[in-house]
């Protein structure tokens, strides 16, 4: 009987965190983005990538989709690295 009564316990708080953090990740959604260059000299901005998935922009920029992820959800634009240079400069931005 007791074996039951903790298989029981142990299953329904399984289920709880699952159900937690699915509703948790819902909420965590950016959406799609764009990546921008803009020149140092003239200050004019151009789009690298239009409307792409956060995963694909940062594999483009060659940097952590974790690091994006959290970087936009505080509101801001995220650096890309591998289009950076002396010459320009450029962002992940939400869309």
């Amino acid at each position: 009987m007791r074996i039951r009564m903790a298989f029981a316990l142990a299953t329904a708080a399984v289920a709880a965190t699952m159900a937690v953090g699915s509703a948790a990740q819902a909420n965590l959604s950016i959406g799609n983005v764009d990546v921008t260059v803009t020149d140092v000299a003239s200050g004019n901005t151009f789009y690298l990538l239009q409307n792409v998935s956060v995963l694909q922009a940062a594999q483009v920029c060659q940097v952590n989709v974790d690091v994006v992820t959290a970087t936009l959800l505080r509101g801001e634009n995220a650096k890309c690295s591998s289009k950076t240079n002396n010459h320009q400069q450029a962002w992940i931005k939400k869309h």
